[in-house]
């Protein structure tokens, strides 16, 4: 059986415009954006913003929990064919859907987050290990590259039972793990917190100001925890048949590129528009089609009854439209942060430290333009 993931287009032949023309509005997009930030943005403008009050119910959090252990239960004990929703749960709601919720409501998943409800609701005491670096997100890290190489990698993946069983046991670890730490393990261990809340940074309604939640403080670990969210995104386009080691490699290979091209520059929190909109544009058609599937699995329904046919070109237009977008915005944060870490340096110096970023940000972009239409 067989994981229900779509991916793009499937072809160059869907897009509305020839691959060269793309590939070359790609690359304008960003030296454009580099361009326009270099002449109209002399000094930094992005402030860090207090979160809004709007966001979800914390009530939410028990008809979540409910919901998480009966899929989880359902995995394991319900039937194995294509009819259990156990698959559309996880690597569509989960793993597609915090994004998109994360961009148009915030980091939602800290309120509702299952495994913050067992924990509360056990009572379980303070953790009496001392805890790692404050607020590092390097374990959520780890788990994250556990998570995409179970399901990039992991044979059967998609059967129901193995779904089952990796809820388990990933549940039960990061419960005893924050038994053990306090918790606030979930807000640096649990890779689908961290998940959501670096998506949530992108949200106009969970902080107010032009991306201010891009201004805030980068969280010690984000780094690596980026690398391996959009590198592993990239890895799935590319359909490597490389396994767990080449999986490993690019998401190493990637986070060292990022490090080398920044320089002394922290460029965390302008890769994340990047890596969220990459995300959205590979997983376009999964989130239209087999969302609402999941849905109707969970009910009891047909999922046949749920069929949508959206033209290709509209796809192609919209998923070009996402990767352009969050290049540019990654471009403007990157230079930003450049500058409110140099305030005393001319603008041309700053410029010319972010020249190495700019020409990689080009090369992301082509890379994700060709493999998201061609591969």
């Amino acid at each position: 059986m067989t994981t229900p993931l779509a991916h793009g287009v499937g072809g160059s032949e869907g897009l509305p415009l020839p691959l060269d023309l793309v590939l070359q509005a790609g690359a304008a997009t960003v030296a454009l954006s580099f361009l326009i930030a270099a002449f109209w943005w002399r000094t930094p403008r992005l402030r860090p913003a207090e979160p809004r009050t709007f966001g979800v119910s914390r009530w939410l959090r028990y008809p979540v929990l409910v919901l998480a252990l009966y899929i989880t239960g359902y995995a394991l004990a319900g039937p194995r064919g294509p009819e259990n929703p156990a698959a559309h749960a996880l690597f569509v709601w989960l793993w597609v859907g915090l994004v998109l919720a994360g961009v148009v409501l915030g980091p939602v998943w800290h309120t509702v987050n299952p495994l913050r409800t067992i924990f509360t609701l056990l009572r379980l005491p303070p953790g009496g290990l001392r805890p790692g670096p404050a607020g590092s997100a390097w374990p959520a890290a780890a788990f994250l590259l556990v998570f995409v190489a179970f399901e990039l990698v992991v044979p059967h993946h998609g059967d129901p039972v193995v779904v089952g069983l990796f809820l388990l046991s990933y549940g039960l670890s990061q419960v005893l793990l924050a038994a053990l730490r306090g918790e606030e393990w979930f807000a640096r261990g649990d890779c689908f917190e961290v998940y959501s809340d670096l998506a949530g940074r992108l949200s106009p309604l969970h902080r107010p100001g032009l991306f201010s939640g891009l201004a805030t403080p980068t969280p010690p670990g984000a780094a690596p925890f980026v690398a391996v969210w959009w590198a592993s995104t990239v890895f799935d386009s590319a359909d490597a048949p490389w396994g767990t080691p080449g999986l490993i490699l690019f998401c190493a290979a990637v986070y060292t590129a990022v490090r080398w091209t920044a320089g002394r520059l922290d460029v965390t929190m302008s890769l994340i528009p990047i890596a969220a909109a990459y995300t959205l544009a590979h997983y376009l058609s999964l989130l239209i089609v087999e969302a609402p599937r999941g849905v109707l699995l969970l009910i009891g329904a047909s999922p046949s009854t749920w069929n949508p046919q959206p033209p290709p070109e509209a796809i192609a237009a919209t998923q070009l439209a996402l990767i352009l977008i969050g290049h540019a915005i990654g471009v403007i944060v990157a230079h930003d942060r450049a500058l409110a870490e140099s305030p005393s340096r001319p603008p041309l110096a700053v410029l010319a430290d972010e020249l190495p970023l700019a020409l990689f940000m080009i090369t992301c972009t082509w890379t994700g333009l060709f493999l998201l239409f061609v591969r």
